[in-house]
């Protein structure tokens, strides 16, 4: 590993040793910063002089993203009916090997007609394309070649990227076009766009012994033809002479730059940031990423860890009582930090986890609340993302106020530690943000080294490593998997968490190492199941071994004659306040609480009110993607869950029945208090209602009640056991605006329902108080519902309705609603992203 000690271990050696901590609860105060905060150039864009060329474009340069295919081109093979296969090259980049739609934004004409795509060979006829290999495919009877009038391809993406890069073609102010954030390989970052010869100045005060940090990039091309940039320079000037300059190259990685600025400190100067071009400036378009003018080095620098663990099932550690020593390297962490034994994760499945655990808010408003990155960052630290989840791509938001955010899917926890070390090593005496991403233990269960098969004692039996859950599934259900099969997955999977575990001691050892004060904090985003209730992987039931997280914080220092176990109900919302109240920030309205008083003794005679405010809190869960949905509430030592569609409800003591086993429905045990504490975890109304399905509607009817009700048309997508993926793109089977229209009446008495063509699908959810009377009038008939509490099947002038008495929740916010909401949300799934997201069976 990068910059190892001697001290680290090897795989099967003694997990190493942490120094030993405070024996007492120990101070983790981190609010103190540095007397000069650290000045970012970007929030300053407003007091800039800046300079920048209209354009980048070649002289004469045709439309960008359109590409004119009339050279090239190559038999493939000859089809039937006349017609040969033809192939050139695909000019834009794609990681996939097969589409099996035109990309986005991507078509292909022959003068006024546009083409079809086409998954070719199998379904030729004259002028269908595909994209197959990197190459694009067309049926023709005549050499494309030959054609009087050459077929175009045209990419609107690549048209739009080039008028947001160029400044003329934008439309956008100085200050907005300068603005700007962009991919190289696997790093994101924001910064300034400032295409070759651009120039930015601002008039500053520069601190003694301040130094300039920066970076800079070229913005890629999405194409594989064409001309691109033959490099640049940056330059930085103080008053009009150089200080420093280093070149970027079109190569796609970022280069790192720190100037010495001692020499002016004290000093009002002009600092600029000036671009210059290579042999031409075509395509020039230089980020120069988040510069920033620091003070002198601090000596006791506070430093933030955050290790967020894909797929840790909390029982499967060896200091939660797991029997194999999986865990057993993070002893020595464990003794010096806060295990909380009873730290609940919102979701079963990665995104909305991590959203609340980056923002102290539950999954829904977590969608459009600022990160730990974005509060931090204004707080003055250095922040970096290093992820290797699909799911927490760019695209997603999670890299909002990270200057730096590498996403690598399915990275070794090896190789994602050497990336930390080595951007904690470069922040080293400054104030400092790290979340680290771990996708081990996260099928696919390929640990490096011994860990892979060390806890193997059964045979496989049909299953591989590469299994994603559904071809796992359809082997269950077929019959063809044993215990001893089952017993070998659990076994692979254990195998993974040892070797995070062993990795992740060395690097947290490392990390002691460092001056100043460091607070790490580890922690889980949801579990995974080995048929504990019949199923397998996670995302599917909301049960405890996939929602029992894992939350340890280890105070700067450590404290010693640990572990120190809380068992309050606390929660990944939680984390955010807590490390926000830690650097004397206010949490701004978060939905969790801060932890602090477990874990800084200055704030511990605080301990009671949180304990109380603790208990009385009820935890929301849900966000499932894999099966119908439902939502959750623990409260009370309890976890009542409801399902949105058939209201089908458990309840589970989890004090005298932990792996939930016994639902008390069965028993008829009073659920009133527990929808009262849904309710309350949610936001949204619940209680005693109806559900009316509607089977057929041939024009438009009306239930009208005795008292005031709530209600709602549900969303169709709650009863689909694998819903659509809306942040990538997939589209609902059916749109809610297809199943037709809810209107309710002033009074709050009547609810009309108006069937639009995919009626079929409707729900009404009411929730009245009470055992309301109702009728439903259709056309001049009016039928009475009963009262009785049991399900009614009306049937009148073309009606079909079933109405069921029971629990109901109103669901009043969504991942639909959220997106529908946002201007310019992507709908397009990217192309690598795509083929992990295939891979891991998380998309269609």
């Amino acid at each position: 590993m990068l910059l190892l000690l001697p001290l680290l271990s090897c795989l099967f050696g003694s997990p190493p040793e942490m120094p030993a901590g405070s024996s007492t609860l120990p101070s983790a105060n981190l609010g103190q910063g540095p007397a000069t905060p650290p000045l970012r150039l970007r929030d300053r864009l407003e007091d800039a002089a800046i300079q920048l060329p209209e354009s980048n474009l070649p002289p004469g340069q045709a439309v960008p993203g359109s590409f004119v295919l009339d050279q090239n081109w190559d038999r493939e093979d000859r089809l039937e009916k006349g017609l040969s296969l033809w192939s050139t090259t695909y000019p834009l980049r794609t990681s996939r090997k097969r589409h099996r739609t035109a990309p986005g934004g991507v078509t292909l004409a022959h003068g006024e007609t546009e083409l079809r795509f086409s998954n070719l060979p199998s379904s030729a006829s004259e002028g269908r394309w595909d994209i197959q290999e990197g190459a694009l495919w067309l049926a023709s009877a005549q050499d494309p070649e030959d054609w009087e009038v050459p077929v175009t391809l045209q990419s609107s993406q690549e048209a739009d990227a080039q008028d947001r890069l160029n400044f003329r073609a934008s439309g956008l102010s100085p200050q907005a076009f300068v603005d700007f954030e962009t991919t190289l390989g696997i790093e994101t970052r924001p910064g300034l766009l400032l295409p070759a010869p651009a120039e930015a100045t601002w008039t500053l005060s520069i601190p003694m012994g301040a130094r300039l940090d920066l970076g800079a990039g070229l913005v890629a091309r999405q194409v594989v033809l064409g001309p691109h940039s033959d490099g640049a320079e940056v330059v930085v000037r103080i008053d009009g002479v150089e200080a420093h300059r280093f070149r970027v190259r079109a190569d796609g990685e970022f280069v790192n730059a720190r100037v010495d600025l001692a020499a002016w400190g004290g000093q009002t100067v002009a600092l600029s940031l000036a671009t210059e071009p290579g042999e031409t400036p075509w395509y020039d378009h230089v980020l120069v990423s988040e510069p920033r003018l620091l003070g002198p080095p601090l000596d006791s620098p506070r430093r933030i860890v955050v290790v967020g663990i894909d797929t840790l099932r909390w029982d499967g550690m060896t200091q939660h009582d797991y029997g194999p020593d999986t865990t057993e390297a993070l002893a020595s962490f464990a003794e010096g930090a806060v295990l909380f034994e009873d730290a609940l994760t919102p979701a079963p499945r990665t995104r909305p986890s991590f959203r609340t655990a980056l923002t102290g808010h539950y999954p829904l408003p977590a969608m459009d609340a600022p990160t730990l990155g974005e509060h931090l960052r204004a707080a003055g630290f250095a922040t970096a993302g290093i992820t290797a989840n699909v799911h927490l791509v760019p695209r997603m938001g999670f890299n909002e106020g990270f200057d730096l955010w590498r996403y690598d899917n399915g990275q070794d926890a090896e190789v994602q530690f050497d990336r930390a070390q080595a951007w904690l090593h470069a922040h080293r005496d400054e104030d400092a943000f790290l979340f680290l991403h771990l996708m081990d233990p996260h099928s696919f269960y390929r640990a490096p080294g011994l860990s892979k098969n060390r806890y193997v004692e059964t045979d496989p039996g049909p299953l591989n490593p590469d299994m994603n859950r559904w071809k796992v599934e359809k082997l269950e259900q077929s019959g063809k998997l044993s215990d001893d099969n089952k017993a070998w997955l659990r076994a692979r999977y254990d195998g993974e968490v040892r070797y995070m575990a062993n990795e992740l001691a060395s690097m947290l050892v490392w990390v002691d190492s460092l001056p100043g004060q460091t607070l790490v904090v580890l922690h889980s985003d949801h579990g995974e199941e080995f048929w504990d209730h019949g199923s397998y992987e996670h995302n599917h039931t909301l049960y405890q071994e996939l929602v029992h997280g894992l939350l340890w914080i280890r105070p700067p220092g450590g404290w010693a004659g640990g572990p120190h176990r809380i068992s309050d109900p606390v929660g990944l919302v939680d984390l955010a306040p807590t490390i926000l109240d830690l650097v004397g920030m206010e949490d701004a309205g978060l939905d969790g609480l801060s932890l602090r008083p477990f874990i800084d003794a200055a704030s511990a005679v605080e301990t009671p009110a949180l304990q109380e405010a603790l208990a009385s809190r009820p935890r929301p869960i849900g966000m499932l993607m894999y099966d119908t949905e439902r939502w959750g509430v623990v409260a009370d030592g309890h976890k009542y869950i409801l399902e949105t569609w058939s209201g089908d409800q458990e309840l589970y003591d989890l004090v005298g029945d932990p792996g939930e086993q016994r639902n008390l429905v069965e028993d008829g045990t009073d659920l009133g208090p527990w929808m009262t504490h849904l309710a309350q975890a949610t936001g949204w109304p619940a209680g005693a209602g109806w559900r009316v399905r509607v089977r057929e509607a041939q024009e438009p009817f009306a239930l009208t009640f005795s008292g005031p009700v709530q209600a709602l048309l549900v969303d169709p997508e709650a009863n689909r056991s694998r819903r659509a993926n809306l942040e990538w793109g997939e589209t609902p089977q059916v749109e809610l605006a297809d199943v037709g229209t809810l209107v309710i009446s002033d009074d709050r008495r009547t609810v009309a329902f108006h069937p639009g063509p995919d009626h079929k699908h409707g729900l009404i959810a009411v929730l009245g108080e009470g055992l309301l009377e109702a009728t439903v009038t259709v056309g001049e008939q009016t039928v009475p519902v009963s009262t009785d509490g049991k399900r009614q099947h009306l049937r009148e002038n073309g009606l079909q309705i079933q109405v069921t008495p029971g629990s109901v929740l109103l669901p009043q916010d969504s991942v639909r609603q959220r997106l529908a909401a946002r201007e310019g949300a992507p709908t397009e799934v990217d192309e690598e992203a795509f083929e992990a997201l295939r891979a891991l069976g998380y998309i269609e």
